[in-house]
């Protein structure tokens, strides 16, 4: 197996999560952790709850919830160190991460593939996309959540496959899989206001994809705020309210289906993909960069300020689609 160091064991994984929840309590933090479920495997699907101060001080208004997803793909493991970072920044204080933790109560599910991840490690980041990518079941689960109501997958590239062994397979029905169906229910539960969903490698932000005026000026500002707290590589906004498409991704359906401001961050843009390495020596070193630490570092104070400042809007006003 080629060495995937500095990027943890799945074993190693789950350890440094516990790590870091007993230290955030040692710190002064509630926080403990959520099995919200199982993956195909059997693998626990694990969410860190940290309540904010509001929260702890039995304030009379209860605080907006936010949650932070990474590496619902198998190989890209960077979206994992930033969303532990989150919780490493926020024992350390980082003032982004604690201005965050005084209005929002915040959940952190670092793994959302954890049978992709084990699969991913466990061949040494050797293979193919459709190898590497998706859930036990072949099953990439970035396209199997619902469509908002009104609209329509179409068949282009990257849509959603309706083929099974494609990289970008659908599945046979949305929410088919356990972990997408478990997450789900766990956004039911807890009404989470916002959410961060963390990816490689492009280097931009993709906003849930909106149509009216309204949504569209907000994510606008949210994705500048984001990109004004990345303090060297500042990421670029992709949207259009009409050039643009449903895939079955989360953003989309957290947005349209849970009334929660919601954005996928591409850490580790392309131009630092290819300076690191112009033919990758494997799949993984595509995704994901030798040092993550200074894309950490990047994207905390980023993906907190977002949150923040979501978790201070009013929900989104979700609205009757056009059949697109």
């Amino acid at each position: 197996m080629t060495d995937l160091a500095p990027y943890p064991s799945p074993e190693e994984r789950e350890r440094e999560l516990d790590g870091l929840v007993a230290r955030l309590e040692g710190a002064g933090h509630t926080a403990s952790i959520h099995n919200y479920g199982e993956s195909v495997a059997g693998r626990p699907l694990r969410a860190v709850r940290v309540a904010s101060k509001r929260n702890e001080a039995a304030a009379r208004t209860e605080p907006a919830k936010v949650l932070v997803c990474a590496n619902t793909h198998g190989p890209e493991f960077i979206g994992n160190r930033v969303a532990h970072g989150l919780l490493e920044a926020l024992i350390a204080g980082q003032p982004q991460v604690a201005a965050l933790h005084e209005r929002a109560e915040l959940w952190v599910a670092p793994c959302l593939n954890p049978d992709g991840y084990a699969r991913t490690h466990a061949r040494g980041g050797q293979g193919q996309l459709r190898d590497l990518r998706p859930n036990e079941r072949g099953v990439d689960l970035n396209r199997n959540w619902p469509l908002p109501p009104g609209s329509r997958r179409l068949p282009i590239p990257g849509a959603g496959s309706s083929r099974s062994g494609d990289a970008t397979y659908r599945g046979p029905e949305p929410l088919s899989e356990p972990e997408t169906a478990a997450l789900d229910a766990l956004m039911h539960e807890q009404g989470f206001w916002a959410c961060v969903n963390l990816h490689s490698f492009m280097g931009t932000l993709f906003p849930a994809r909106v149509e009216d005026p309204a949504s569209f000026r907000v994510y606008r500002e949210l994705c500048e705020s984001f990109t004004d707290r990345q303090t060297v590589h500042r990421y670029r906004r992709v949207a259009s309210r009409r050039f643009d498409t449903y895939t079955g991704e989360q953003e989309d359906h957290q947005h349209h289906n849970h009334r929660c401001w919601s954005v996928c961050v591409e850490s580790f843009p392309l131009r630092a993909s290819f300076r690191q390495h112009l033919r990758a020596p494997s799949l993984f070193w595509r995704f994901n960069p030798r040092d993550p630490e200074p894309w950490v570092r990047n994207e905390v104070p980023a993906v907190a300020t977002f949150l923040g400042r979501a978790a201070e809007r009013s929900r989104p006003e979700v609205r009757t689609l056009r059949t697109t």
